[in-house]
């Protein structure tokens, strides 16, 4: 993927970065990390392209990663639970209109309404549905 020269890529994630993420979203939420998108922390830890975020491992607003990205799976998922109702899935990553979640235990992707919450549109798994909200930004 190559996003505009504006927005920086993140460096990919080492193994250590994401066994932190993977302990903290269990310790903290109770959630499973979904393979698919650990396979994309590697690649790179965080996307911010064309108003769609992709978390990254790490990150967090006191820790910013290149341009300021501060999008971390754990910062931005605490912020997201101070809105009743969102307890029960992770968010992945958001964009305008949309929230990319899974169910804790890292299956069932859903494009959710970023303001409702309300199902959008079902995956069969992460894969697909990370590949379907990159493919019009790319």
């Amino acid at each position: 993927m190559r996003p505009p020269i504006d927005e920086p890529v993140q460096p990919g994630a080492d193994e250590a970065a994401i066994a932190a993420v993977r302990e903290r979203l269990r310790s903290l939420f109770g959630a499973t990390l979904p393979d698919a998108y650990a396979d994309l922390l590697r690649r790179e830890d965080g996307v911010d392209v064309d108003g769609l975020v992709l978390y990254g491992s790490w990150q967090s607003p006191e820790a910013r990663g290149p341009g300021g990205f501060w999008q971390g799976l754990v910062a931005a998922n605490t912020l997201w639970r101070d809105v009743p109702g969102r307890e029960g899935y992770l968010v992945l990553g958001d964009s305008d209109l949309y929230l990319l979640t899974v169910d804790l235990d890292g299956g069932a992707p859903v494009l959710r309404d970023r303001v409702t919450a309300e199902p959008v549109e079902s995956f069969p798994d992460v894969a697909t549905a990370i590949e379907h909200v990159l493919a019009p930004r790319r």
